[in-house]
């Protein structure tokens, strides 16, 4: 998702199909307008514009326009099964956006020391897009450090943005996650993509550490 958060993307790719679904209901009903013409005949010209001089024209045979309302209600009806079929393959293409690996990582919890404040609830959102339940500590700004201890046991690992957490929090943490048995993963940076490629990897199997 490259940032962008589960939430946001969703909104987007639903006001992309309501405007898909607008547009083909739109061509639907020129397809019905057109077969209408078809069925009651080639409709008389507005009084207003029909009892100008300049307006009138030599009237073509009727067999003429009729063969003209066929060719744009089939142009229509062509039109409107491309778009159908465009939908269609838009939405085959935000399913399989959604990896089927992400299943892996459903029910697992992770903790995550440090970081910033502010990303915190986001990447909450982004770790409940894997269906993973976050666990997030300060690193000791107001939490105390003792209790990535009592959290430990209880995660499946443990990820520390290496630019966003003390040194005796991450000292806690490694020394932890070996007497555990979780595994540590050091991030690059407090950044959502940072974590959002972390869990990629977790959820295709690929060694973290």
């Amino acid at each position: 998702m490259n940032g962008m958060t589960a939430g946001r993307m969703e909104a987007v790719l639903k006001a992309a199909i309501a405007e898909r679904d607008r547009r083909i209901a739109d061509l639907e009903r020129q397809v019905v307008a057109l077969k209408r013409q078809l069925q009651g005949g080639v409709p008389a010209a507005p009084a207003a514009i029909a009892a100008r001089p300049e307006a009138r024209a030599p009237q073509e045979p009727r067999s003429v326009e009729v063969t003209r309302i066929k060719r744009r209600t089939g142009e229509a009806e062509r039109k409107a099964m491309r778009e159908k079929h465009r939908q269609q393959q838009a939405r085959e293409r935000d399913a399989a956006q959604t990896p089927e690996s992400k299943a892996a990582l459903e029910g697992r919890s992770f903790l995550y020391v440090g970081g910033r404040d502010c990303q915190v609830a986001h990447l909450r959102q982004i770790a409940s897009a894997y269906g993973a339940n976050l666990i997030h500590h300060d690193g000791g700004l107001r939490e105390a450090v003792s209790r990535i201890d009592n959290v430990l046991p209880s995660v499946d690992c443990v990820f520390c943005p290496i630019d966003c957490i003390s040194h005796d929090a991450c000292i806690r943490v490694k020394t932890g996650c070996k007497k555990w048995e979780k595994a540590f993963v050091p991030l690059r940076n407090g950044s959502k993509s940072s974590f959002e490629r972390a869990l990629q990897t977790l959820s295709q199997g690929d060694p973290l550490q």
